[in-house]
């Protein structure tokens, strides 16, 4: 069925920005929707497009903050209150007549024709001369109109006759007294800079209190009172009739418009424009928030009917049949949708795949299946070409490590010799040239202006300066465990801090806090008691022992437990988890797994994180074993694929950053992430991406770094998460192959 093609292309594109806001949820804060709408409403009046006009109004009405009526005003307060009766009668039913222009006062008495018309017709004066004054105290026949008292009171005098007006701002009124004692009131505004002059109607009420009458010369309104049925009915002099809805609060009688639901707007859309598109899909839309799914599918159908090519038709389609039950139809239309959307919609085509593994896993149910088994199934049909490839150099790597570590001394006495293993003094290799390859690493978190150091590893201070930070912006480091890839340029660090404070006075010397676990302290611990100079406090972090750091740094560590050999044990690792503080608020929760295996216990921790880090390490081929139960295929002392996706799952981050991936994944770290993300994503989680050396977040908004948009605009460039796309270019990046680029939809 043909598209309206005579509509006017802005309408169209407002329209298309309204439902976008919908799909989003974006209508919790009323602001950005209703300027579209208002604009969309005033857009279509101007073309005289009636179904656009109710479109916007029905989106509008569904936005507001459910149904609820609309309050106009109190019956006890009329007639000796009127103002917000007034205003109803004016702004709602368009009743210009209760309040009638008179005159200007600033025109008096140079231009009083209104003014001596005003006195004629209205107040029926006769002594008032037919031509009126043209200048100050000027005399026409013997009619003289003057201003006085700074110019707050008109005087118009003629013979015996005479009337005095006096203008009161700040009670907005003017009083008119005439010779014989009448006096009269009417209304004073001050509109663009000029005081005018109004009359209100006659109000009044019967004495039964059950009737409003407004009167004004010919025109008349009468309102009637039912107590019995709740309702005020209205009739006006042309015979309309209107009603609204009584209501007793506090002992007193508020009267109400009933708000016209959203859905009847929309039809009466459809009802002007039989195939508009768009109001056939939002009437599907809040039919489906409504859990009428059957109603909802109907104007689907429509919608495919009207365009087939409608992606967003096709996406809620599948919503409404999975919820009808329908699953092997929902998954087809979530299908079709994807076709479109990974063409011009990347998130949208995640959701599509995350809604289309979902209700595979509902199908599963039946024969034990989980979501973690789910996310082996993407993986291993995005691996089956890769698959054996990726074992065998797994397998090798660990042969050749295995070599290593247990093979027999090589040297022998046939031969002496020196072999030179060092280039730089025992400091300058941290500062490395940007251009060489980087991995390894750590983090860096800054907040409130003070900058904290995590897991220092192999690498860290080469990629800390190509950031553009210094040794001065480290206030403090933490350290989770012992093994070399978390704590390798510790020394380092401490060197370098040593060698700042080494020519400066004592009170610009540099003193740092350490964060330790016990094995990380026993093994820095000659270290640390060479020289305390550059040391502020040593703390030892021990899982399950908050420390309150919220004075001091504004947030409070809380270290939980991980399961993670070292040489001391398993007991002393830590994840971390930081909870931000903003006056005197909690703002944000920060969670770092670090290494660990997988457990319940260790999972739950970390519930209710906004930003979750999650080391999935390497992956095991046990992993992809489904004659083995979930808890034998999981990697005992890293995440794996499976644990990972039981902590996201578990946590229910805001966005999840999957990090520290074994090498030999450097290929995979995208696919793994956006397998995960099609499994993890709910309500709470929206985003799942890898995490690589230059990725940078703003705190507490979640906005991550464009490299491209940071690239053309010579500074940083943040964007909304749900903006941001990971893509592995490995011939892109000169020198670091194995680099993630972060792009915005712009870019991708």
């Amino acid at each position: 069925m043909p598209i309206n093609p005579f509509k006017d292309s802005n309408l169209i594109e407002l329209e298309k920005k309204v439902i976008a806001k919908l799909q989003a949820k974006e209508y919790k804060d009323l602001k950005d929707i209703e300027k579209l709408c208002t604009e969309g409403i005033l857009t279509a009046e101007s073309a005289n497009e009636k179904a656009d006009v109710n479109f916007f109004k029905g989106v509008l009405n569904y936005c507001a903050h459910g149904k609820k009526d609309e309050y106009l005003f109190c019956w006890d307060d009329v007639p000796e209150n009127n103002k917000v009766f007034i205003n109803f009668l004016k702004d709602e039913l368009k009743i210009d007549w209760v309040e009638m222009y008179l005159f200007c006062w600033d025109d008096v008495p140079e231009n009083s024709t209104d003014f001596i018309n005003f006195l004629k017709d209205e107040l029926k004066i006769n002594w008032i001369n037919d031509s009126s004054a043209l200048f100050k105290d000027s005399k026409d026949n013997n009619t003289v109109i003057k201003k006085t008292d700074n110019n707050e009171t008109i005087n118009v005098t003629n013979g015996n006759n005479s009337l005095l007006l006096r203008s009161n701002k700040a009670k907005k009124n003017v009083r008119l007294e005439i010779t014989g004692g009448k006096i009269y009131e009417y209304i004073l505004k001050e509109e663009r800079s000029k005081l005018k002059i109004y009359k209100n109607a006659v109000i009044s009420k019967d004495n039964n209190n059950r009737t409003i009458n407004i009167i004004n010369d010919s025109h008349s309104l009468v309102f009637k009172l039912n107590k019995t049925k709740k309702t005020v009915t209205l009739k006006t002099d042309d015979d309309k009739s209107y009603g609204f809805i009584l209501k007793e609060e506090n002992n007193r009688l508020n009267i109400y418009k009933e708000k016209k639901d959203a859905i009847e707007f929309i039809k009466e859309a459809i009802k002007t424009e039989e195939n508009f598109l768009f109001a056939h899909y939002v009437l599907g839309f809040i039919y489906n928030e409504l859990n009428d799914y059957d109603a909802a599918k109907e104007e689907f159908e429509k919608c495919i009917e009207i365009d087939k090519n409608f992606a967003d038709a096709y996406f809620d389609m599948g919503v409404a049949l999975k919820n009808i039950g329908n699953l092997t139809g929902a998954i087809e239309n979530f299908k079709k949708s994807l076709e479109f959307y990974e063409k011009t919609n990347y998130n949208k085509a995640i959701e599509a795949n995350w809604w289309i593994q979902n209700i595979r896993s509902l199908k599963d149910k039946e024969t034990g299946r989980s979501a973690e088994e789910n996310v082996i199934e993407i993986i291993v049909e995005d691996l089956r070409d890769r698959k054996e490839r990726l074992f065998r150099y797994i397998n090798e790597k660990e042969g050749k490590f295995k070599n290593f570590v247990s093979a027999k001394k090589t040297i022998t006495n046939a031969q002496n010799f020196l072999i030179v293993l060092r280039r730089w003094n025992s400091y300058t290799p941290a500062l490395s040239s940007d251009i060489e390859r980087r991995k390894g690493g750590g983090y860096f978190l800054s907040w409130n202006g003070q900058g904290f150091v995590i897991d220092p590893g192999f690498n860290f201070i080469e990629n800390f300066f190509a950031n553009g930070f210094n040794i001065s912006d480290i206030d403090a480091i933490f350290i989770s465990h012992s093994h070399l890839d978390h704590t390798s340029e510790f020394e380092s660090l401490m060197t370098l801090i040593f060698e700042r404070n080494d020519n400066l006075p004592q009170e610009e010397k540099k003193k740092i806090d350490l964060f330790l676990n016990f094995s990380s302290l026993n093994k820095f611990a000659n270290l640390l008691s060479l020289d305390k100079s550059a040391i502020r406090k040593i703390y030892v972090i021990q899982p399950g022992i908050p420390i309150d750091l919220s004075e001091k740094y504004g947030f409070v560590l809380m270290p939980t437990k991980a399961k993670h050999r070292e040489l001391w044990g398993d007991e002393y690792s830590v994840g971390l988890i930081f909870d931000l503080i903003e006056n005197n608020k909690k703002k944000f929760r920060l969670g770092m797994t670090v290494d660990t295996g997988y457990t319940d216990e260790i999972g739950a921790q970390f519930k209710n994180s906004d930003i979750l880090i999650a080391h999935i390490g390497s992956i095991k081929e046990k992993e992809f074993d489904l004659n083995l139960n979930l808890t034998e295929r999981l990697y005992k002392n890293h995440l794996g694929l499976i644990g990972t996706t039981k902590i996201i799952k578990d946590a229910s981050p805001r966005l999840a950053i999957i990090s520290e991936f074994g090498e030999e994944l450097g290929s995979l770290r995208v696919d793994i992430s956006k397998a995960i993300e099609g499994v993890v994503k709910d309500r709470r989680t929206k985003r799942c991406i890898p995490g690589d050396i230059g990725m940078k977040i703003l705190l507490p908004d979640l906005k991550i770094k464009c490299d491209m948009c940071s690239k053309e605009k010579g500074e940083d460039v943040f964007v909304d998460m749900n903006e941001i796309n990971a893509i592995y270019f490995p011939e892109e990046v000169p020198g670091d192959p194995g680099k993630l680029t972060y792009v915005c939809k712009k870019h991708f």
